[in-house]
Parts: C-alpha cells; structure tokens; sequence
C-alpha cells in the first residue's frame, strides 16, 4: 500500500475532515506558521490526559476559523493522525498531522503540525528513518 492509499483508508475509517469556518487560506505559508508556532506554543504546557492535549489543538484550529471535529475516543497509550483541511477554493489538500504519547513521567507529549502533501511526506520518511536506526 503506498502513501496516498494510507491517507485515503485512514481517513475513510475516520471519517473526519477539518472544516474551514473563515477565510483562512491553508495555502498562504505565513498564515500555517503562525498556525504551527500557535500549536507548538501551546502543546508544551503540561497536558495530563489526550483529550485535555486535543482540546487545546482544537481551540488553536478554532481561533483560526479552522472546526476540528471531536474526535472518537483517545487512546490512552497515544495516537498518530492525519485529518484533511477542507479546501475552500480547491487551492491544494493541507492536513493536520497529530502525534502523542504517554511519557515515561505521566504526562503526554503532543506534537501537531498543519502541513501540504510534500510536508507530510516529510515527516512520515523521517519516522521511517527513525524506525531503522
């Protein structure tokens, strides 16, 4: 199965896409960093279960006219996911890439990121990398 056949099956059983509720443009680079530092800013305070991570994920979506659906329920050993950004003008497929797990000291660590088809590909071939060493 490659890549896109992945994407496809992940987000079929899913069935979740996250609606864009504002003219917010995925593609306009600076708009996604300052997504991505928002993120990463809030995503290193101390999170003591998933759904108080994926809540403050949400709000940060959110204030950016961007609905995350709720999600099913958290796995409590952690998860990796990637949800569609729904395209208002068909201007390219954007995802949300989002990855936690339980720390040895009983927090989660979170790691989420709003990237393009090349950026995913990215991150998921340095996982691969990881994997192997």
């Amino acid at each position: 199965m490659n890549f896109k056949q992945y994407l496809a099956e992940l987000n079929t059983e899913l069935g979740q896409m996250i609606k864009v509720t504002e003219s917010i443009s995925s593609t306009d680079l600076h708009a996604r960093e300052k997504i991505n530092q928002s993120l990463n800013h809030e995503l290193t305070d101390l999170i003591l279960s998933p759904e108080s991570g994926i809540q403050k994920i949400r709000k940060v979506l959110m204030s950016f006219g961007l609905d995350m659906p709720a999600l099913y329920d958290a796995e409590t050993e952690g998860d990796e996911l990637i949800l569609d950004i729904e395209s208002l003008n068909g201007d390219g497929e954007f995802y949300l890439y989002l990855i936690y797990y339980l720390a040895d000291d009983g927090r989660y660590d979170f790691y989420a990121e709003l990237t393009d088809d090349e950026g995913l590909t990215e991150i998921m071939s340095d996982e691969e990398e990881d994997e192997e060493e």
